[in-house]
């Protein structure tokens, strides 16, 4: 008995009539009697009742019959789905892009599972500032981005849709010689006079730095901007500047020179994944999971 064998059947459980249930199949009404007979045969049982041609009687074995039909050609037609996504994992590339957190957040740990259980895939990754990932998932070059803290007014939701992958706390760095390294925990009005380095714009550091100024009522004296941390804390090293990290982000830069402080009253970031609403691949679906669980 074959899948066929029991698609015609369901067709013909559903029309009670062979000619319309042939016509519907694309066979003729010879070849579907013909595999009815072959399957009551097989099976030793009548399924079907054709003393009325016009309209058939199901039997109760035949009404059996159909629900495990159901089931089987159901559970042959996710055989299918799956069979051809695994043939379409077994190549092709996903392009990413990311803010630059990929270690620090244990998302390069994820990445590597990935590419070991799938090794025909490949990964293009880009590390670079938000405000740049926007643009290109906007424009579709990017399967999935990771961004911090994505606002409706950046990305429509109708078209986008986003994870959180993890929250963070936006902290001061402080040389251990700072004044202010004391303190258990900073407010805004300690840093009215101080300096500030920065990571650049489109960081997100940058903006969450600035609402909190501008909470605050007044505007950061930024003496300097770069893309790397180490740079940042080179530059505030054995000096009264300060510059501002989230917290997981700068666990593995930080060394007995520097101290982490949180404000008094606290400012989480969310880390998000973003990707296209209804464009992912198979591929890039699979690829999410592994980020998103576990």
């Amino acid at each position: 008995m074959t899948i066929d064998d029991l698609t015609s059947f369901i067709t013909l459980y559903q029309i009670r009539n062979i000619s319309d249930a042939a016509v519907e199949l694309h066979i003729t009404q010879s070849a579907l009697s013909k595999r009815l007979r072959n399957m009551q045969n097989e099976l030793g049982v009548a399924l079907i009742s054709t003393r009325n041609k016009r309209q058939l009687t199901i039997t109760e074995s035949g009404d059996v019959f159909f629900r495990y039909a159901q089931t089987l050609t159901a559970q042959y037609r996710l055989l299918q789905t799956e069979l051809a996504d695994y043939q379409a994992l077994r190549r092709g590339t996903i392009h990413i892009g990311s803010v630059p957190v990929m270690a620090q957040y244990g998302l390069a740990a994820k990445m590597r599972h990935f590419m070991q259980d799938y090794p025909q895939l490949n990964i293009r990754l880009e590390e670079l500032e938000g405000a740049e990932l926007l643009t290109m998932l906007q424009n579709q070059t990017l399967d999935l981005a990771i961004l911090r803290d994505v606002q409706s007014q950046q990305l429509s939701r109708s078209q986008f849709d986003m994870v959180d992958l993890d929250n963070d706390e936006l902290q001061v760095v402080l040389p251990t010689t700072h004044p202010l390294a004391k303190q258990t925990s900073i407010q805004m009005t300690d840093l009215k006079d101080v300096d500030v380095v920065s990571l650049n714009p489109g960081s997100g550091v940058y903006e969450k730095m600035g609402e909190r100024y501008q909470q605050a009522g007044f505007t950061p004296n930024i003496r300097f901007t770069t893309p790397h941390i180490e740079t940042l804390l080179a530059m505030i090293q054995h000096t009264q500047q300060v510059t501002f990290l989230f917290a997981k982000s700068a666990e593995p830069f930080m060394t007995p020179d520097f101290v982490l402080r949180p404000f008094s009253e606290p400012l989480v970031s969310h880390l998000q994944l973003v990707y296209p609403r209804g464009r992912l691949s198979a591929a890039a679906h699979r690829f999410l999971h592994y980020l998103t669980v576990g």
